[in-house]
């Protein structure tokens, strides 16, 4: 009987061994469904968001093609939280610290350095740029092995861990600054948030990839498409051009003014015959001094660029800058495309300026915030689109997601709602 009793005992332990293996085991492949559901949904998630990115380059490319000369038009609410396949995305500018700047939007690139054209003093103007990383940038581009001011050539790079020349040709990208002596990813995209490093300034939170572009070019035409006429060439032509904008006699009296004087620019041409600003207004866009069979290169959005670009500019003042942007956000509802208020502004000082910079360019940036259902997933883009042809085309594609959220974070909180959210 005994025997018995222990028999049945064992026959209870067995049997309780084996129902904790299968809970367990239960347990386990109820979890690792879980974790397998979870996964299947970030991945759908993430999709998702691709999917409603690349709806939104789309979008950019609509908008290009319908507003290509009438972008102005545009108002914020056309580039915010766009609703599409059961999420969302919006088009952000960079605020470069600017408050005055629009949040959403188009960014023109000639509001950005053009990394094959800016000269070497201007480079130097920049915040958080050294004397040694602009001579390295200029070294890098140029043709020649000869080692610039402060600057590197092969010398340098070859002595590395990993060698290799200098490029000694142009940049392709901006990211190509990475390879250039002195240049770090904390000084290009910016000081991460997991860093000790304090930040202030724009360019140490968000880097200096912002102010560069190497995709600035344009032809030498005025806003309509027309022709521009070089004054010191086209004498005859000019004449008939002020004549035909202005009067015959005052196109008359301002040539005659000018007699054979070379001009360095149109705001020279203003301050030798003294003409008005309002006059400067009707003939600015149609003149130049420059080749009009050129494509110009490099130009600096008068009208968009930050205050760290426009201090680049030759022999300008603080005071002047913040001059130019105080006047610039009256002059961009009435005349957004017009470089004239600058001489307005500078008077004589503008001599020299009106070929450096632009009213407005062909090449434009997007950075686009795509979010899925319930902000499980985001992606953020960002497009470069060049509409010097008939049909806008996309130069440039870069995925910037490994950034982090560029929005602010009541966005994502609202949009998570309480069942929803990324993980």
């Amino acid at each position: 009987m005994r025997h018995n009793h222990v028999r049945q005992g064992s026959v209870i332990i067995v049997a309780m061994i084996v129902l904790f293996a299968l809970a367990a085991t239960v347990l386990t492949m109820a979890r690792n469904a879980r974790i397998d559901m979870s996964l299947s949904a970030n991945t759908l998630s993430e999709r998702q968001a691709e999917s409603i990115a690349t709806g939104a380059e789309q979008y950019v490319l609509s908008i290009l093609t319908s507003y290509r000369d009438s972008l102005d038009d545009l108002t914020e609410s056309q580039f915010r939280e766009i609703p599409i396949g059961g999420g969302y995305f919006w088009i952000v500018r960079p605020n470069y610290g600017d408050d005055s700047l629009p949040t959403y939007g188009l960014l023109d690139e000639t509001s950005k350095l053009n990394l094959n054209t800016v000269s070497l003093d201007s480079l130097r103007l920049l915040p958080g740029m050294t004397d040694n990383l602009a001579g390295a940038i200029v070294d890098w581009r140029d043709s020649d092995d000869e080692i610039s001011d402060n600057g590197a050539e092969s010398g340098t790079y070859l002595s590395k861990r990993d060698g290799y020349r200098t490029k000694n040709a142009p940049f392709e990208s901006v990211e190509e600054l990475l390879l250039v002596e002195g240049m770090t990813p904390e000084l290009l995209y910016g000081y991460s948030a997991g860093t000790r490093t304090v930040v202030s300034e724009y360019y140490q939170m968000r880097g200096l990839c912002d102010f560069f572009t190497v995709f600035t070019r344009q032809p030498n035409t005025a806003s309509d498409g027309t022709a521009r006429i070089n004054i010191n060439i086209q004498r005859t032509q000019a004449r008939e051009l002020l004549r035909e904008k202005l009067s015959r006699s005052r196109g008359d009296e301002i040539m005659n003014l000018l007699g054979t004087q070379p001009v360095e620019d149109v705001f020279d041409l203003a301050s030798k015959t003294r003409m008005t600003y309002d006059e400067l207004l009707l003939v600015c866009d149609y003149l130049t001094t420059r080749p009009t069979n050129q494509q110009q290169r490099g130009l600096i959005n008068i009208n968009q660029a930050p205050r760290e670009v426009l201090l680049t500019l030759p022999n300008l003042s603080e005071s002047e800058v913040d001059s130019l942007i105080s006047r610039r956000s009256t002059e961009s509802m009435t005349h957004p495309t017009s470089i004239a208020w600058v001489y307005d502004v500078l008077k004589e000082k503008s001599v020299g300026l009106a070929n450096l910079i632009t009213g407005r360019g062909r090449q434009f940036c997007a950075d686009i915030v795509a979010v899925s259902d319930r902000a499980r997933a985001f992606k953020w883009i960002r497009i470069v689109v060049d509409t010097t042809s008939s049909t806008p085309r996309i130069v440039y594609r870069r995925d910037l997601t490994e950034r982090g959220w560029p929005l602010d974070q009541s966005i994502l909180t609202a949009l998570k709602g309480e069942s929803g959210g990324m993980r």
